[in-house]
């Protein structure tokens, strides 16, 4: 006599997408200037990381849209400037070619241009204020300089206009 093996019935396996309330969320966030319309997607991680202040006529520029870097409630220096200025790009680069401004676009006779820092904050030096204390803010450090190396450069890129 021979004993039939029973096997379970497996449940149909549901389907595997998830549903539209934990879908992936996007990983940039949209920012739109509120005086001069333009758009650039940042990484939703600088929602966390950044604070963002305007100003107008400054020294050299006619505004500016400054994303400072942000690390457990304390504020540091700027991550990203967008500058706009009031002058063609060929006033502009008789001024600017040769300096850390970098030109983004021209339009409606304004020039867009963008800086990032040139080095660290001094927030972030040891007490002999020769090197940075990198045991302390290591991690300020390593997030801060991603943002500058590796986002930056893709979020300007992004630059539109409404």
């Amino acid at each position: 006599m021979r004993i039939k093996k029973i096997i379970p019935k497996k449940k149909p396996i549901a389907n595997k997408r998830p549903s539209s309330a934990v879908a992936k969320q996007p990983s940039f966030y949209l920012y739109r200037d509120p005086k001069f319309g333009f758009t650039l997607r940042l990484p939703q991680s600088w929602k966390t990381y950044t604070v963002v202040r305007r100003r107008t006529n400054l020294d050299d520029a006619e505004y500016g849209a400054f994303f400072l870097f942000k690390y457990q409630g304390k504020v540091y220096e700027d991550v990203l400037s967008i500058l706009v200025f009031r002058m063609t790009k060929k006033e502009w680069l008789a001024i600017y070619e040769d300096s850390p401004v970098i030109f983004l676009a021209e339009r409606n006779g304004l020039v867009y241009a963008y800086t990032v820092p040139g080095e660290l904050p001094s927030d972030f030096l040891d007490p002999t204020g020769n090197d940075y204390d990198y045991k302390k803010y290591g991690k300020q450090i390593r997030l801060l300089t991603r943002m500058v190396n590796d986002d930056v450069p893709k979020i300007v890129k992004t630059l539109r206009f409404t």
